[in-house]
């Protein structure tokens, strides 16, 4: 053996030991140069992905249906170019100045279909509502407020308020009700299906229509649903007796009037409180503006509503509405109440609910009852009169007592 070679070898200098740092830092540094240029060509992507977003956004709507872009030129201007109206959803809307008055105290609320405006009742005013008005306007101040006479300079009709959702929200025909707005409205629940309205009249009362129970009959499958503006997710109450007026077979129509017991009373709130009876001797008179309210058929052929609607109607004197529809049908001891036009009126499921009366406060004068149709020109809805069974009434509560 070569010494000088064997010498080599030992002191770490002959070809066999050779060092590998040198290959190994290679091949770390061309990975490094790769990752990073993958990670500067993404960032890349994602800056310019950005920049085309926001362009597209500042230039353009983007719709759903179908995919494409609209020119922001073309948005809001009352032609539909997305299948689903983005682009004409949220547009800022036109609102007619107010009325010229000559006393700008005077609380004026705008009716949202009809574009009207009309001075807020007196009646049923209340601080809050009064405090949710000025805030509305910019004000926080505690707010004072009294009732006045509108001023010949300002013929505007009275309208009643309510507070939903912090703002003021005016009673309008055909549209959404708040329960605390109508706080005697109750769902008749037959083995949790909604079958009829009902009017709350005392703790433990409620006031329907006897038709209601004809293909019902099993007191305990009955339960009714106080407190909520949705026919679905609230508790309901257990039905303990039911009283129907006898039917007379001259006037199989007459005698629509049912009285339900039920097992615990109703405890007052914002959303369950009685309504009033009418007076025994007060007789509208054709024309009188009324209010009916339910879940039933928004039209005819529809389905019920999940959400409690209100609508405001007129009365209608009975010699026209026999003439117009019902040949005799309507006795002395029925309402009839409808526009003329048509288009408003009570359908399926609102059987049994309350015609409303605002004289200086609510009154039940009405049951929803028979009619022809829903909303239909020249036949208007047909009720009980409540006022012709206010002895009825009184006979079957004292018989609890």
């Amino acid at each position: 053996m070569d010494m000088d070679s064997a010498s080599e070898r030992l002191n770490g200098r002959g070809p066999c030991m050779r060092p590998k740092s040198s290959r190994t830092s290679e091949s770390f540094k061309r990975v490094g140069i790769l990752v990073l240029a993958v990670v500067l060509t993404l960032a890349c992507l994602v800056a310019i992905g950005f920049l085309v977003k926001i362009y597209l956004e500042h230039h353009y709507l983007f719709c759903k249906q179908p995919l494409k872009l609209v020119p922001l030129k073309q948005v809001c201007d009352g032609q539909l170019d997305c299948l689903q109206g983005e682009d004409e959803a949220n547009c800022p809307q036109w609102v007619p100045e107010g009325p010229p008055a000559g006393d700008r105290s005077i609380l004026q609320v705008l009716q949202s279909h009809t574009q009207t405006w009309s001075c807020v009742c007196h009646d049923h005013f209340t601080p809050a509502l009064a405090r949710a008005a000025c805030e509305q306007m910019g004000y926080s101040s505690t707010p004072a407020f009294q009732g006045v006479e509108a001023s010949a300079g300002q013929p505007l009709p009275p309208r009643e308020v309510v507070l939903s959702n912090g703002s003021l929200q005016v009673l309008e025909p055909g549209s959404p009700a708040a329960i605390e707005a109508w706080p005697w409205q109750v769902s008749l629940q037959y083995r949790r299906e909604h079958i009829c309205g009902g009017s709350i009249i005392g703790p433990g009362w409620v006031l329907t229509a006897a038709h209601c129970f004809t293909n019902n009959p099993i007191i305990q499958s009955w339960r009714v649903k106080a407190g909520s503006d949705l026919l679905s997710g609230a508790a309901t109450i257990a039905v303990e007796k039911v009283f129907l007026a006898e039917v007379t077979p001259a006037s199989p129509k007459d005698n629509d009037i049912a009285l339900v017991k039920l097992r615990s009373p109703v405890r007052d709130s914002d959303s369950t409180k009685p309504i009033c009876l009418p007076y025994f001797d007060e007789e509208l008179v054709p024309g009188t503006p009324l209010w009916v309210i339910g879940w039933g058929y928004t039209e005819e052929h529809g389905k019920l509503s999940e959400r409690l609607q209100q609508a405001e109607v007129e009365l209608i004197d009975k010699r026209s509405c026999n003439l117009a529809a019902y040949h005799g049908d309507v006795t002395d001891r029925m309402l009839c109440a409808g526009l003329p036009q048509g288009g408003v009126d009570t359908c399926q499921g609102d059987s049994g609910g309350p015609l409303l009366y605002s004289g200086g406060h609510w009154q039940v004068v009405g049951i929803v009852s028979w009619g022809q149709g829903c909303g239909t020109p020249s036949t208007p809805g047909v009720y009980t009169s409540v006022r012709a069974y206010l002895d009825w009434i009184s006979a079957v509560r004292r018989s609890e007592l």
